[in-house]
């Protein structure tokens, strides 16, 4: 506290020996060292004053810049993290139009199989598609000039 050494104290200590006497000197001594714990004690609490003053300062720039970054946008200070050059938010976006695309042309897929259903039921039912009469075998050349050359047989009279 004062950087007093040995020597200073010893000096001081007959000093006071000289002055105050023996008879008063523990009196005197009391009185000193009660002196110097209230010094103690007031410098004490004017120490933890400063340190209460300098951590409610302290507080005050803290609140100050909570209050600043709660006022500004987390989301840009996080994508300039994360994404510095854009690219990962124009593959998002492609992403997107990738996905809006598919989308409507799943909606005319679906779109078509509903026009595809209705023209299912102009058809004919399966067992009317299914009574054709099958074409006759064709023909072949000689069969065809045997039939078309053949004499037909003469009708006897009084047949009709």
């Amino acid at each position: 506290m004062f950087d007093i050494g040995w020597q200073e104290v010893f000096l001081i200590a007959i000093v006071a020996l000289i002055v105050v006497g023996p008879k008063d000197l523990p009196r005197v001594l009391k009185t000193v060292t009660g002196a110097l714990r209230k010094l103690k004690g007031m410098a004490r609490e004017f120490q933890s004053g400063l340190d209460d003053i300098v951590r409610e300062t302290e507080l005050d720039d803290m609140r100050r810049e909570i209050a600043a970054e709660a006022n500004g946008d987390f989301m840009k200070d996080i994508e300039k993290t994360m994404d510095p050059d854009g690219d990962i938010s124009r593959d998002i976006k492609d992403i997107g139009k990738i996905e809006g695309d598919l989308s409507n042309a799943a909606q005319g897929f679906s779109d078509d199989i509903k026009k595809t259903d209705v023209e299912k039921d102009d058809l004919p039912d399966a067992n009317e598609a299914m009574t054709f009469d099958a074409p006759a075998p064709p023909k072949t050349a000689e069969k065809i000039a045997s039939a078309d050359d053949a004499p037909k047989p003469a009708k006897k009279a009084g047949e009709d």
